[in-house]
């Protein structure tokens, strides 16, 4: 399995996130205007993207983040 530190994936949420929630928005267009290939197309990018994110998180080595009291 490929590590995310191989690949250059950045550790952080954020850019998951944004990835994510433009597959939706991009999804809800889509199913809003009738267009199912780019519907598909959207559910494709989120897919893929919450699998990536899942893979970045498992090969996490860092420590634990800290949390505010």
């Amino acid at each position: 399995m490929l590590s995310a530190t191989f690949l250059g994936l950045p550790d952080e949420a954020g850019p998951y996130a944004l990835v994510i929630g433009l597959g939706f928005v991009v999804g809800i267009y889509a199913h809003a205007a009738k267009m199912p290939r780019l519907l598909a197309v959207a559910i494709f990018v989120v897919v893929v993207a919450s699998m990536v994110a899942i893979l970045v998180s498992f090969s996490y080595d860092g420590s634990a983040p800290r949390v505010k009291p």
